[in-house]
């Protein structure tokens, strides 16, 4: 197990989490009291499907399409300025 000042860990934050990803638990010193423990993240797929077993989260329908990040969004009929002007036209 490391230790870890919390300046230092804020100053080599990627060389911690490097630690931890290798199976390191790393504790954070405050002013030489320990607060807080990292440690590598086990088995987040069994997590997901504990959610939805419990009701609490539902699992993919279907996947993506391959373009669905790089797609062009639809362009609005009228800019956002006309459509709050025209909400606020009331107010004025």
């Amino acid at each position: 197990m490391k230790i870890a000042p919390v300046a230092d860990l804020k100053n080599r934050l990627s060389h911690y989490l490097r630690l931890v990803a290798s199976g390191e638990t790393v504790t954070v010193l405050d002013r030489g009291r320990p607060v807080a423990r990292i440690s590598r993240v086990e088995a987040a797929d069994d997590e997901l499907a504990g959610l939805v077993r419990a009701g609490l989260a539902r699992g993919p329908v279907e996947s993506l399409p391959e373009d669905f990040l790089t797609r062009e969004l639809p362009r609005p009929a009228t800019s956002v300025l006309t459509a709050l002007l025209d909400d606020r036209e009331d107010r004025f």
